[in-house]
């Protein structure tokens, strides 16, 4: 397989417990046109799916590494560090 030269590296914005953190980083990187996944810790994903939150296991939210510097600014900027 060849490589496009286009790989994309996300990295790790923030680890977070609870859904709350959770929608309020959404919005704010929504906001701001820059792109994220939420991953969820261990079983969290299916908890996610079968109840609609994950707040007992946590989830990290990925950003693009030339998202990374602007997406902690904008948390910064608002009192999340």
């Amino acid at each position: 397989m060849r490589d496009s030269g286009n790989d994309l590296k996300l990295i790790k914005l923030r680890s977070v417990k609870n859904e709350m953190e959770l929608n309020l980083i959404k919005e704010i990187l929504n906001d701001n046109n820059i792109p994220y996944m939420v991953e969820d810790h261990g079983p969290g994903g299916h908890m996610r799916i079968i109840g609609g939150s994950s707040s007992l296991f946590g989830s990290d939210i990925m950003v693009l590494e030339d998202d990374y510097d602007d997406a902690v600014e904008l948390l910064e900027s608002i009192g999340i560090e």
